[in-house]
């Protein structure tokens, strides 16, 4: 199917991710081009307003929702900016393609990586669906925080981690 990686893709940033169990879900989804954005209902002919529920700029699409969006932007960059990763990119598919090459392997760096990643989609999609059910939000920069809270907090369970995680003991200006 058009849009979807292989299998290799997913499973380098899924599998073996030390987030929480409900991010690297969300996150497999949105990578096999599952998730349910307002793009895909209304392929399946739900009537809905397909415009992005947190710029109202575009309509949402995953590219949109997690590379294009201004709101969700800032998250990414400042989390991308918060670990000493520099990209410059196009598109979504781009962003992964980049990520699976430098989430690869067993370093603590690398382990950080994926963390951050499935925390960053999960808690985008959870910014959404408050703007759409709840007509709730938050800013970037406390969304920012909050997923970098988590981050330290899920590292550590894992020794490993715990020294990388001490030159990331700060928070990232967007």
């Amino acid at each position: 199917m058009q849009g979807e990686y292989p299998k290799v893709m997913w499973r380098r940033l899924v599998c073996n991710n030390q987030g929480q169990p409900k991010w690297t879900f969300i996150l497999r989804l949105v990578i096999q081009q599952r998730l349910a954005t307002k793009d895909r209902l209304v392929k399946w002919g739900i009537n809905v307003d397909p415009s992005c529920p947190l710029c109202n700029k575009q309509n949402e699409t995953v590219n949109h929702l997690f590379f294009e969006c201004e709101e969700t932007g800032k998250i990414l960059c400042g989390l991308l900016q918060w670990q000493g990763i520099q990209i410059m990119s196009q598109n979504w598919q781009t962003v992964i393609a980049w990520m699976v090459q430098k989430a690869k392997g067993r370093s603590a760096r690398a382990e950080i990586c994926r963390m951050v990643l499935a925390a960053a989609v999960y808690y985008c999609w959870q910014e959404r669906n408050w703007a759409v059910f709840q007509k709730k939000r938050r800013t970037p920069k406390a969304i920012l925080r909050l997923i970098i809270q988590e981050i330290h907090v899920r590292a550590t369970r894992f020794p490993k981690l715990a020294r990388v995680m001490s030159t990331l003991n700060w928070y990232p200006e967007i």
